[in-house]
């Protein structure tokens, strides 16, 4: 599923779908595991030939691919440090995370991603990714998972996007079923094991391996105790 950008959809509705979805599962007393994919420089990385192929997958015009192809071209950039401007340097990547256009097109540059999830569950929210599945048996749970993650992977590669390997996370998501002594390694396709958490910050929602939000409630303390310490502090200021 895809959140990004879309009316009607934002970070809650996201978060909602996936929590319902776990939540549900671990009712049923089954193992839920999830894999949280974190992509590297996704914006920067869009290939234009792919992306104008997209659109023309979905029947824009000729007109409007004329129209997104000249966008794309010419593009220069420049870096300016301590005063000093560099000479142009031509870009033949990317959509500008800044532009109105940059994370609609980034939606639809990934967004047939989903469809290599397989017996897997996925929720695209621009460049962040959860992939999960659940099951009464954890060595099908993870089975399922590892075949699903493999073929994410590649889709991903084919839009010539890397993951960012140190922050690609696993989580068992479990309250009351027997805990593994040890958990089978999710790896990625160049061979590094994921590492399992038992927190993960998630489209803004602190998650626990429990679903107890403990974490979350303990960070939301924290910021409103700094706010209100702000607030005491600069109580002559108003």
């Amino acid at each position: 599923m895809q959140s990004g950008f879309r009316a009607g959809h934002g970070c809650t509705s996201a978060t909602l779908k996936v929590l319902n979805d776990i939540l549900t599962a671990i009712d049923k007393k089954q193992y839920c595991a999830a894999v949280f994919i974190d992509l590297a420089k996704a914006f920067d990385s869009v290939n234009h030939h792919i992306l104008i192929g997209r659109l023309n997958s979905l029947g824009f015009s000729n007109d409007c691919l004329a129209w997104f192809t000249n966008y794309f071209s010419d593009r220069v950039q420049c870096v300016k440090s301590e005063g000093l401007l560099s000479g142009p340097l031509a870009v033949s990547m990317a959509v500008r995370q800044g532009s109105i256009l940059g994370p609609t097109l980034f939606s639809v540059y990934i967004n047939d991603v989903a469809l290599a999830a397989g017996e897997s569950l996925i929720h695209l929210y621009t460049d962040d990714t959860i992939l999960y599945t659940s099951g009464p048996s954890l060595d099908t749970v993870l089975t399922t998972l590892q075949t699903s993650f493999n073929a994410i992977q590649l889709s991903f590669r084919g839009l010539q996007l890397l993951l960012n390997t140190s922050k690609n996370k696993c989580m068992l998501f479990n309250r009351s079923l027997p805990a593994p002594a040890r958990l089978s390694s999710i790896t990625t396709l160049d061979g590094s094991d994921l590492e399992y958490v038992d927190n993960y910050k998630y489209l803004g929602v602190c998650l626990d391996c429990k679903l107890s939000f403990q974490t979350h409630i303990k960070h939301l303390q924290s910021k409103v105790k700094s706010r209100i310490g702000f607030l005491f502090r600069n109580k002559p200021s108003f």
